[in-house]
């Protein structure tokens, strides 16, 4: 029963996305430029539509019995210029769910994540400081196989500034639309064929990531685990090696209330796991 259920909305959901396919490519055979501008920032933030969808119809549609020089100019305005701004503006979709939502979620469940706002901060700052972060978002923007979406909201998440993530996602949508342009252009009849091809590639880097992800999360997680146990162990050593100090607050460092709770029921000495930590003074 529930498999069929399953089965059921899955192609009660491919339906709802080959019927926006074709109202997309629709406007862009009725509408042209202004056709391909909104289905590209409809396409650019909403994941199971492929992002080639749009800017290979395009070059081959608004091509159709044009000569090869009209069909350049048509393909550079058309299908790169007006692609690469209708990205820009769609992409400021996930940016902003993840720029303003991002640090809530951050901040609540954060140690399930293996994160931290400081840790946020702290990548956010360096990425402000290099110039690397831009090479890398360039880049990812003009290669058609990276998926938009997850670059949109990775930097939103990260907070980054909103004038130079626009500026480097123009730039790299440019390159981005104006291969797609021509692949639709050369190919023909056959475009739709490779845009599946490419969304499958595309679909195919979105999974990878997002197991990298968990992976990422998962390890940090059992990393700081460990760290607990390890200063609570060398917490609780020091305080069974000198316990009226410890009583006092004459220590160093006060003892963890887990550590304490232990000690008052015998629990015996876990000492020399990691040696001495340094502690604030």
């Amino acid at each position: 029963m529930i498999i069929d259920v399953i089965i059921a909305w899955l192609h009660a959901f491919d339906v709802w996305v080959e019927s926006i396919i074709w109202i997309l490519i629709s406007w862009v055979t009725a509408l042209g430029p202004v056709g391909v501008f909104f289905g590209v920032m409809i396409e650019t933030f909403i994941a199971p539509i492929p992002s080639p969808l749009v800017p290979m119809a395009a070059g081959f549609i608004l091509t159709f019995e044009l000569t090869p020089l009209e069909s350049i100019f048509v393909i550079l305005f058309s299908v790169m210029l007006v692609g690469a701004l209708a990205a820009t503006i769609g992409s400021f979709f996930g940016y902003g769910i993840a720029y303003f939502g991002g640090y809530p979620i951050i901040e609540r469940y954060g140690k399930y994540l293996g994160t931290s706002i400081e840790e946020i901060e702290y990548m956010r700052k360096n990425m402000e400081a290099s110039s690397r972060d831009e090479i890398y978002l360039f880049t990812a923007r003009a290669v058609p196989i990276i998926p938009l979406s997850v670059v949109s909201v990775l930097y939103g998440a990260l907070r980054a500034d909103a004038k130079r993530f626009a500026f480097f996602t123009f730039l790299g949508a440019l390159p981005r639309y104006l291969i797609l342009g021509l692949l639709g252009w050369v190919i023909g009849v056959g475009w739709q064929n490779l845009a599946e091809m490419i969304d499958l590639f595309e679909t195919l880097i979105l999974v990878l990531l997002i197991v990298f992800l968990v992976v990422f999360i998962l390890y940090r997680i059992i990393i700081r685990r460990r760290a607990r146990r390890a200063k609570a162990a060398v917490a609780e050593d020091k305080a069974e090696s000198n316990p009226e100090a410890i009583d006092r607050g004459e220590g160093r460092q006060q003892l963890p209330d887990e550590v304490q709770s232990k000690r008052s029921l015998g629990s015996p000495v876990v000492g020399g796991l990691l040696g001495a930590l340094p502690h604030d003074p």
